[in-house]
């Protein structure tokens, strides 16, 4: 195998090969654009294989590598903490790290990320844009909120409602005042449409997978949840077990052992973080049902845990029924996932 590290930014890419006789050779930099990396791709050996770094711009550069064939050849390399007692630190020297550490990659793995196929990567593109969307809606809102907070008015109606907007009108505000509420409201009108909108492109995407459907089935989980959760999933081979799922949220306890001592920390938030967000959306849902999830959560909480701990708790149980669901491709069957109030069943 010829190992080829790459460190790829906005602007161009750095090369680095590690030939068969163990001596790296700097390959000339590439700008990074479809038609410079094609190219140079004609020009590598047929047995080589490339090495990147998950950024945005290797983002691209590994879509380009799927379209001319290459994707089983590439590693997308999780390069956070990696030699970070480094003094120097250059493009030419993180591609000549990267060739080395893949030249000795069956010896010593590489930290690598999952790159999702073309469909799983538009529904996740389609269901992380309605969230922004929806994100700013609710941010246009609460704006409007402190500005009436800032000058003591308190509508009885909403003041996004038209009987809101015509009493905020009817008071006597400065006009920059009265133009900034103007702003808002038009803005917030526009998102809405925008909301809508996305949330309609999502749901037609979100038809082709039958994933989606079986996930709807699980209390808590609705059309935009579902969609979430299985375009940060995109496949059950990656995990071997309904644990490995739950690790992969990063809503698990970190630990910290030494001789005697075990010490369990917060969670450890690695993972997808719309993954984690979508589980303890549902699971705040879920605790409002009689559903045996929401039991969880009570029990939990008459045990003297903490909210935010218990809903963690029930949120891990709700992957855990993921899990379930999607192995076995059936609806959710409360005797069947839930049945237990603490782990659920396999």
């Amino acid at each position: 195998m010829i190992a080829i590290g790459s460190d790829v930014h906005k602007g161009r890419c750095v090369l680095a090969m590690m030939e068969e006789e163990g001596k790296v050779k700097m390959l000339e930099p590439i700008e990074c654009t479809r038609e410079a990396w094609l190219k140079r791709l004609g020009e590598l050996p047929p047995e080589a294989e490339i090495a990147l770094e998950v950024s945005t711009s290797g983002y691209f550069v590994m879509s380009v590598l799927e379209e001319a064939g290459w994707l089983k050849r590439a590693h997308w390399v999780h390069t956070a903490g990696i030699d970070s007692l480094r003094k120097q630190k250059s493009d030419r020297l993180d591609a000549r790290r990267l060739a080395r550490k893949l030249a000795a990659n069956t010896a010593d793995p590489l930290p690598e990320a999952w790159f999702p196929p073309a469909p799983i990567r538009q529904l996740r593109m389609l269901a992380r844009q309605r969230c922004r969307i929806a994100r700013l809606r609710v941010l246009t809102k609460n704006r409007i909120n402190s500005l009436l907070q800032m000058h003591g008015l308190r509508p009885e109606k909403s003041p996004i409602s038209a009987a809101g907007r015509d009493w905020i009108r009817q008071q006597a505000l400065p006009a920059p005042v009265e133009q900034c509420f103007e702003q808002l409201f038009r803005l917030y009108d526009f998102l809405h449409s925008e909301r809508e909108t996305s949330e309609q492109n999502l749901a037609a995407h979100a038809a082709l997978f039958p994933e989606v459907k079986l996930l709807r089935t699980i209390p808590g989980i609705g059309h935009i949840l579902a969609a979430i959760i299985w375009g940060e999933i995109g496949t059950l081979e990656r995990f071997p077990c309904a644990a490995a799922l739950v690790n992969t949220t990063g809503m698990v306890s970190s630990l910290y052992e030494s001789g005697e001592v075990s010490i369990q920390g917060h969670i450890t938030r690695q993972g997808s973080a719309w993954l984690r967000w979508a589980l303890i959306t549902a699971a705040n849902c879920v605790t409002r049902s009689k559903s045996p999830l929401g039991q969880r959560y009570w029990s939990l909480r008459r045990a003297h845990k903490k909210p935010n701990v218990a809903k963690t708790a029930v949120a891990c149980s709700v992957a855990r029924c993921v899990y379930g669901v999607l192995k076995h491709g059936e609806p959710f069957q409360a005797e069947r996932w839930g049945r237990r109030s603490g782990k659920l069943e396999p």
